[in-house]
């Protein structure tokens, strides 16, 4: 049997040994972070759209790629302890001009970075390696939000969205 054989073989045993509400209440846990990055995803991408400059459109969009890698993993890891993927209604909240779309976005990773820190802390009890993962998504977060305030340091907030030029 080899290493990654016996790793994934204790980590399933691990899982199975869990208390079932333990279990429940991580999948349940996972699902929320998966709505949440998911929304992130597409408001982002929508707010980069409407940047006036060019360059904060590229960092928003890369940003919105690399919440996309989080749901891409928050997926895997619900469907592998037997959860299901949640049904999301996007609805991405749109400020009048570019600024205070990035307003709404330094928002919303300030709120992501709480809720992850507390789910963290939550599975670091249950799993301890999603508790990483989760760590790593949080200083991933930490990151967007220090990019998105300097955007919004450097804009105008009287930035016209192309559309309205």
């Amino acid at each position: 049997m080899s290493l990654i054989s016996a790793l994934h073989a204790g980590w399933r045993h691990f899982l199975e040994a869990l208390h079932p509400d333990d279990r429940q209440k991580l999948v349940e846990m996972l699902r929320e972070e998966y709505s949440e990055e998911a929304q992130d995803t597409v408001q982002f991408t929508r707010h980069a759209q409407r940047m006036y400059y060019p360059q904060f459109r590229e960092r928003l969009l890369r940003i919105a790629a690399e919440e996309r890698i989080h749901v891409l993993w928050l997926r895997e890891k619900i469907l592998a302890l037997g959860g299901t993927i949640p049904e999301i209604s996007i609805t991405p909240k749109m400020g009048k001009n570019s600024w205070e779309c990035l307003l709404m976005d330094l928002e919303e990773e300030k709120r992501c970075c709480g809720d992850l820190l507390q789910r963290m802390h939550v599975a670091e009890h249950t799993d301890p390696e999603i508790a990483e993962v989760l760590r790593r998504m949080r200083e991933d977060e930490k990151t967007h939000r220090e990019e998105i305030l300097d955007m919004l340091m450097q804009s105008d907030p009287y930035a016209l969205p192309p559309e309205q030029k």
